[in-house]
This record gives structure tokens, sequence and C-alpha cells, in this order.
């Protein structure tokens, strides 16, 4: 039986626009109070938060201590001054100056001073978003590859003279994702890895020199300025095999006259890292290192007036990152009162705390447990708050709690306390990897859920089933006040239904494994439904979502409550080799043919479907992009029988001839024999590199799979997508690929794309006639990346 007896009815626009329903911009724009995080004042345990309401939002100004709030201004007297309504003001942040707020408002170049007695108003210059702002004022930035510094005055003065391409100071690698938009829009390297000393007198400063690197050449066959022929665009990066890497040169510089000392070098391939360094308070700079392959990381402490490096600790691991997956902010915190770090590590088997003596290179744990510590919140005196999940047998081990523990005690786990016993999700946003080392130390703690005085935070409340309840919480957990309630009325309204989540068990019978199913509005049990996966498998982001948030629009979620109303129940799991997880679970594929562990996805989804029959395992379908591209590949390729359709975008297929800081922390550093990293000749590959290449596989193609890619795609080159379409060639074997002009890595959320998956499903799963040459009547979307 299928869904509505409706197996051979072609589709209609009316088909389209009940999936457009539930598009993810039309999900979010019918809830409100999704997630809050506050803005603490300067000093003090008050805050302002954005509170929505029915019809509009408010500002509100929050005591800590009593719950008490109020209006955070006049909203009557700005809205005059912004020509705005007051229930709907147009500002995305602002700080209070006296009895002025200063706005940054919506759609304008300039941030807005307003005076919240009478109105009055005037245009105040953003800071530069490229610039590194001192403690005195001063702000260092780059001009045409060399340092320069702006005085509170606005005068500038020349700190370096000796930059240039490709090897300036404090400039962002070459490979950062963005340097075909760059040249196209005439824009400036970003820039990168600034730290000033508290006195304001010098700064560590980075210098990369990418001169020997290889430039990939990129052909923009449809050039942005309107020229007929092709154009090329190189972007220079370390590439699987090269001996020569982007050499990175650290430097002491003194403001006041741009001399410089240079920091000495470290052991091996080892590197320091651009995000976090701690000036100490005798006469040293306290730095992360790491290699490209993130197979060793170390505690670095720096001598400022003679650049001497010492490696104070070092760890050896062949997937070591300093927090859990990538776009978060890394666990460690310098503890300046009796030079300690705060480390974090996989030693004990699970990802927990340490705290690492820097005088003597002497760790203790300490956390510890069968349990994952997520995102250190903040270090407060001798107490860190930290977000840990798996703590409570049989919960969501993904779900995140606050606790809070002590670092001075007899052995792990001294004081530790939950803070938020709820079974349910407290999400405490992360802070995005790099965006500290924008914002001073202090501008980022006041952006935090958590005060900066450790005795008040705000507690996000959800699941994927749970709309939030956010409250204010004392630092024992004990609520102060409830803020705000999501309204959700409006998804109700169309009958929008929330993901299931499960638990299953992977190909060794034994290994747990959670995901979420989505199911159409219209879904019935005594109906049988086409599977499809959304798979990711790779080692450093989490694909499923926990918050209500989440549900409606995480990362990989992008999109799936449309696919799922075109008739489908949509997998998405997270699976062996994925993180947040133990060690065991973290290597269960590591150098295994199977890498994305594409057995254990099948293996949950048969033994989800044991208890639901309604899930038609004999038509299931895959899709996915980037990583997943690569996993729906494989799962095409390594399980032909069970997986029959496939949809991969942005396919990193060729892990032995692509980007080495994309794919070494993948598959590990390659190994070409006696020891070797480095190639020999230009087409030599690693047998393991080799062993996982989709290419290798060819011949088991049996299904239908489309191939989607963007030419100018620069985190997975279009000639690993074209070597892997030649090997499909040469076996014989019939697929479909579908070009995309002009577009680099992030092309998804766009509706023609959007459509296109949800048509070769529609036709290769269910066996239906789409609607050709329809239009989404949508605007083009946007994943959420950091929650």
């Amino acid at each position: 039986m299928t869904p509505d007896n409706q197996a051979n009815r072609p589709l209609t626009p009316e088909d389209y626009e009940r999936a457009a329903q539930l598009w993810p911009g039309e999900l979010l724009s019918r809830a409100t109070n999704l997630l809050t995080v506050p803005t603490w004042l300067p000093g003090e345990d008050r805050f302002w938060f954005r509170h929505e309401r029915p019809v509009g939002h408010e500002f509100v100004l929050v005591d800590a201590a009593t719950g008490d709030r109020r209006p955070a201004f006049d909203h009557a007297v700005v809205a005059r001054a912004l020509d705005a309504d007051p229930a709907r003001l147009p500002i995305e942040s602002f700080e209070y100056d006296g009895d002025c707020i200063v706005a940054e408002v919506e759609g304008r170049e300039t941030l807005v001073r307003i005076d919240t007695r009478d109105g009055s108003s005037a245009e105040v210059p953003k800071p530069d978003p490229n610039g590194f702002l001192g403690p005195t004022g001063e702000e260092l930035f780059v001009r045409d590859h060399n340092l320069w510094v702006r005085a509170e005055d606005g005068s500038e003065r020349q700190l370096t003279t000796d930059g240039e391409e490709y090897y300036g100071w404090a400039e962002a690698p070459d490979a950062s994702d963005d340097r075909i938009d760059r040249d196209r829009e005439g824009r400036p390297p970003g820039t990168i890895g600034c730290f000033w000393n508290p006195a304001g007198t010098h700064v560590l400063v980075p210098r990369v020199d990418e001169r020997a690197v290889t430039a990939y050449p990129f052909v923009e066959n449809i050039p942005d300025d309107g020229d007929v022929l092709p154009q090329v665009r190189y972007v220079r990066g370390k590439m699987t095999g090269d001996a020569e890497d982007s050499r990175w040169e650290w430097y002491v510089v003194a403001v006041a006259d741009g001399s410089r000392v240079r920091v000495g070098e470290l052991p091996g391939e080892l590197r320091v890292l651009p995000w976090h360094a701690w000036w100490t308070g005798h006469g040293t700079i306290v730095a992360l290192a790491s290699t490209t392959a993130q197979d060793c990381a170390a505690a670095v402490e720096i001598d400022a007036a003679t650049g001497e490096a010492r490696v104070g600790y070092l760890e050896h691991d062949h997937m070591f990152r300093f927090n859990n997956v990538w776009f978060h902010d890394d666990n460690v915190r310098y503890l300046p009162d009796r030079h300690e770090l705060l480390w974090f590590t996989f030693a004990s088997g699970w990802p927990h705390l340490w705290l690492i003596d820097l005088a003597s290179g002497k760790a203790r744990q300490v956390t510890d447990g069968e349990w994952v510590v997520q995102d250190v919140v903040r270090a407060v005196g001798r107490q860190v708050f930290f977000t840990a999940g798996g703590v409570v047998p049989g919960r969501n081990p993904y779900l995140r709690s606050l606790y809070r523990v002590e670092l001075d005690g007899d052995g792990p786990n001294a004081g530790l306390k939950c803070l938020t016993p709820e079974d349910a999700d407290h999400a405490f946003p992360a802070v995005p990897s790099g965006t500290v080392i924008r914002d001073s130390g202090e501008r980022a703690d006041r952006h935090s859920c958590l005060a900066p005085s450790g005795k008040y935070f705000v507690d996000n409340i959800s699941r994927v089933d749970l709309p939030p309840v956010i409250r204010l919480r004392d630092a024992d957990g004990n609520t102060v006040a409830e803020l705000a309630r999501a309204d959700v009325s409006g998804l109700d309204e169309i009958g929008w239904t929330c993901p299931e989540t499960f638990c299953a068990k992977a190909a060794d019978g034994e290994t747990d494994v959670w995901g979420v199913l989505v199911k159409p509005r219209r879904f019935a049990e005594r109906d049988s439904w086409p599977v499809l996966e959304r798979i990711y498998g790779g080692h450093q982001v989490l694909a499923q979502p926990r918050s209500f948030l989440e549900g409606l629009n995480g990362m990989f979620m992008f999109g799936l409550h449309s696919l799922a109303e075109m008739g489908f129940v949509v997998v998405l799991l997270d699976g062996p080799g994925t993180p947040i997880r133990s060690r065991a679970f973290r290597d269960l594929t590591w150098h295994e043919p199977d890498r994305f562990g594409i057995k254990h996805h099948r293996a949950a989804i048969e033994d989800a479907a044991r208890t639901r029959p309604w899930m038609d395992l004999s038509r299931v379908g895959v899709s996915g992009h980037s990583s997943g591209g690569y996993g729906t590949v494989m799962a095409m390729l390594l399980e032909p029988d069970f997986y029959a359709v496939g949809f991969a975008s942005a396919p990193a297929l060729d892990p032995g001839a692509s980007a080495a800081y994309v794919n070494e922390p993948h598959f590990g550093k390659p190994d070409y024999g006696d020891g070797r990293s480095a190639k020999r000749t230009p087409g030599e590959i690693s047998p393991y590199h080799a062993q996982v290449a989709p290419s290798a596989y060819a011949e088991r193609l049996s299904g239908r799979l489309a191939i989607v890619y963007g030419d100018l795609d620069e985190q997975v080159e279009p000639s690993g997508v074209l070597r892997f379409i030649g090997a499909l060639i040469d076996a014989g074997k019939d697929f479909d690929v579908l070009p995309l002009p002009g577009r680099n890595h992030h092309f998804t959320t766009e509706p023609y794309c959007q459509k296109r998956l949800w048509d070769y499903f529609v036709e290769h799963v269910q066996g239906r006639k789409p609607l050709r040459h329809h239009r989404l009547d949508v605007a083009p979307g946007e994943r959420l990346h950091v929650t």
C-alpha cells in the first residue's frame, strides 16, 4: 500500500505548494522565541534580550538578581529616530552609552547613536570588521599585506613594509573558502590571529608564507565580469601529499615602532594556531599548536622578549581537536592565577577536561566518566561551567545539560553539579570558532548565556519535540524567572509535525546509534512509506538536531520537512566515526575502507524499521552534501542492494588528491611507504587513500546516482568530481550530472537545487512523474550553523 493510494499519480503544482509551506524560512516565520542569547551589561548582572511578541518584538532589560524586567529603552522614541514601527524596530544589536544607545540597524552601513530621551541621532562608523581593537583604544589592521595602527582620533601609521601577496601580515590563508568571491568583489584577504598584550604595547601576529604552495586552478566558465572567455582563478593551499605547506611565522611586534621578535620554530609539523593566545603576567605568551592532519597538539609557551618557544605539553591522537565539533570555540582556557591551562582530550577514552600545570607539564583530570564534555562555557575563579551529555543513563547522549565542577579537589568530578536537571536540550550557543580573535575577551564574555560573574545564566530548554521555554537561573540552577516561552501556534496551524527521535543498533549489534525521523504531515502508520537518508558521516560535525530550533532548520535539517512532504520518511543519524561520543565510537571506522561507516547506517535504519513496519526498506534513497556527498556515493557503492537512488551534491570524491586541510583530518596523513607522507610523483596515491576512493568501487554502481557540483567550489575541487565521473564512464555506468556554473560550495539552499533533489527521488524512488519546469515560489534559504 502506498500513501493515499497515489503511487502513479503525476505531481501537480499543489504538491509543490504543500512542500513549500514547510520551507525552512516559512517554518521559522511561524514560531517565536526559539533561542535567546542575552547581552550582559559591562560589570553588571543585568542583561537585555529581544523578546518576540505575537506582533513584532521588544527589547527587555532584566535584573538577574531579582528577575525584574522593563523595556530596555523607550521604543517610541527610538522608533522616531529610525522612522520605524515601535513594535518592529530594525535593531540587530546595541550598546548603552549613558542616556543613548549605539545600535546596529538592519540595512545600514554605519551604527546609529540615538538619545533615548529626545530621539536625536547621529551616524557612527562601524568598527573595522578586519581590525583588532587593543586595550588602549588603538586598532591593528592590514592594508596592502602590511600591518597598520589606527589611533582613537582616526590617525593611522604603518608598522611593517615588507608584506606581499601570499606572504602578508595577519592575513588568512588563501584557502579560506572565499578567495574567488574576494577576487570577484575586489575585497582584501580576511585577517586572523592578532593578540594584544594587556598594556597595549605589543601584539603577537602571524605571517603566512604561501609563495611555494600549490596554486589550484579553477576555471570560471561564465566569468562574473561578463567576458565570454573563461577565466582561470587560482587558490593556493596544500594538496594531499604535497611536500610544501603554508609556513606560519609568528612575531611579537612593538606597536610604538614596528620592531619585531620572531617566535622560534616548533618541532616536527607543529604550528601555533591563530584562534587563541594568552599573555601571561610574567613576560610570556601561552598558545595552542597542532598540525594540518590534526594528529597531535601542544600547549606552547613563548618568551615575548626573545621569541623562544617551549612545548609545555604534547599529546598525540590521530584525530585531536580542542573541541568536539568544528564551528565551536576550543574547550581550552588559560587560568592566569596559577599558570594553568584547562585542556580537552580523549585520553581517558571519553572527551573530558584536564588541567595542565604549565610550569611542570603535569596534567590531572578534572572530569571523568562514561559521558561527554561538549562545550566549555566559562571558567570563573576555580570553577568551570560546561555542557555535557550522556551523564544520566538512558537519556539521549547528545542533549546538552549545564554542569559546574571545581578545579581544586581530591580527584575528578570535584563538586560536580548539574544545573539544568530537565530531560531536554539546554542550548548554550557555542561561540563560532575564530570569533574570540575578533572581539575582546570582555565583549565576547558578555554575549553568552552565562553571566561573566558566573552567578546567573539564561537556560534555553527544548527538544526537537518540545517547544522552548527560556528561564533565568542562578548558579545553583534555581529558577529566578521565566523570560520567554516559544509560540508555535503558527506551526500548529499548518499541521507541522516534529521529528521523532530514535535509537537503534549499529552493525555490531551493540553500539547505540541515535537519530531522527522526519515525516510528512499526512503520515499514517497504515501506509507504507519509502525511506530517504540524509547522510553526512564526517568526524567533525553533529548531523542530527537536538533543540527545537535545530529540528526546524538545523545544519543538516535544511529542507528535510519539505522533502518528507513529497511522500517520504527521512532519516538523519550520526553513526560510528562521528563526534560527541566516546573514543571507541569515534574510532570504530578509523582507517577502515568503509571510513564513513555505511554498514552501520544501514544496520541502524534496518533496526529502526523492525518496530516501524511502515518504513518501506524496498525503496531507499540517500542524499548528502560535501562529506555527505562522499557518504552518498559510498552508500551507493558499498551497500548497493540497500541504497537504490542517490543524490550527491558537492561530493568530496578524491581523498588522495584534494585539499589537505579538508582531507587529512578525515582520512589521516597519507603514508606512501617507509613513513613517507610526501608523494614522489604528481599522480602517486597512498594505499589507504586509494582504498577509500569511490573510484575503486565504480564497478559496483547499480542504482540511479545524480552528481551535482559547482565549478568554483573551493572546498571540493571539481577535478576530483570529474575523475570519479571518468571512472564511472570507464566502468560503463549510467548516471546523471548537474553542473552549476559560478557556484561555490554553498548552493544547497537554492530553491532550484532543492526542487531537483525532490524530483529525483519522486521519480526514481516513488516511480511518479515530477512536474517539469516548475519554479518554487520561495526565497533562497540559510542553514543554521552554530547553536
